[in-house]
């Protein structure tokens, strides 16, 4: 799963792609950028909420 790098969130998509690599923007703080963190999908939901949160 990937991640926001500035606030964690879920809540990431590819704005634009092509030749040169991919530009990612995060739906929660907005950050636009083509570095992402990629993490695994067990994380239990509690400790997921709790990085979102904090």
């Amino acid at each position: 799963m990937l991640c926001c790098p500035s606030c964690k969130s879920a809540e990431i998509f590819v704005e634009t792609g092509g030749f040169t690599g991919m530009i990612y923007r995060c739906k929660r703080c907005g950050y636009r950028g083509a570095l992402v963190v990629e993490v695994d999908e067990d994380i239990p939901e509690a400790e997921r909420k709790k990085r979102e949160d904090g």
